[in-house]
Formats: structure tokens, sequence, C-alpha cells
């Protein structure tokens, strides 16, 4: 059983820390990440995807923060405003597919709330907007 809650949680703070410590992730720093987040979490071949593409955005960030020639509006000192300005709505879609993955397989009212706004973040539009937990869940049985 996958803590995808957990899994979400340290791919944020690998965005945060490539934002603010850009230096310190050099390729062989995120191989190490990613390996020690596989042997810490249950990995299958859909989950390894997701988690190669934030590897992939994380090396793209890492890339921007560290050109000194690229021109940047103010972040406020917001790691999420830094991969706005990094990547933008690209760095956000594995994070949404992982949650979403989270939620078709251990369904959770946390993992629900999580997928309703990273949405709303990558698409710009609500999701599921006005339905509960309860009865998203309810109406994924009777679909089965």
């Amino acid at each position: 059983m996958a803590d995808y809650a957990g899994l979400l949680a340290q791919c944020e703070e690998l965005y945060s820390t490539v934002c603010f410590d850009a230096a310190a992730w050099t390729d062989r720093a995120l191989a190490d990440w990613i390996e020690g987040v596989a042997a810490s979490s249950y990995v299958d071949k859909d989950v390894g995807r997701e988690l190669r593409r934030i590897v992939r955005a994380a090396q793209k960030l890492r890339d921007f923060w560290l050109d000194p020639a690229a021109g940047r509006p103010p972040d406020h000192g917001d790691w999420r405003t830094r991969v706005d300005i990094g990547l933008g709505v690209r760095a956000w879609r594995p994070l949404l597919a992982l949650a979403r993955l989270g939620l078709s397989r251990e369904p959770a009212a946390e993992l629900f709330e999580d997928v309703k706004e990273r949405f709303r973040v990558v698409t710009g539009e609500r999701w599921m907007e006005g339905v509960a937990f309860d009865q998203w869940l309810a109406d994924q049985g009777a679909e089965k």
C-alpha cells in the first residue's frame, strides 16, 4: 500500500529545494533522490513513470534557476511561484497525475481534495465542484 499523500509531499519538497538551492541538485543528487523515494515507498510502473517526469521537471527547474541570463520576475520567496516562473503548468502535471493515480487506487478524502486543487492549478478549471468525497466514492462504486 502506497502513501500517495506522503509521496506527493516528497515531490513538492524536491521542487522547493531545487528552486532555492539549484546548485546542490546535480544529476547524481536527483538520481539518489528517486532511488530513495523508490526504496521507501511502493513504486510500480505507473508511479515510476510520474516520478521520472517529476525528476525531469526538477532538472529543468534547476537549469532555469542556475542560468544567470534568464530574466525573472519577482518570486516573493515562494517556491510555488518559482516553479510557475521556471516551468509553469508543465511542472504541475505529473503531480496531478500522481495524485489522480493515488485517488483511483486508494480513495481517500485528503487525496480527493488534493486532486481538486491540483486539477484547478493545471487546467484552470474546477473538478468535481460541489461534489463531496462520499458522493464521489459512491459514484465510483456504482460505475464498477
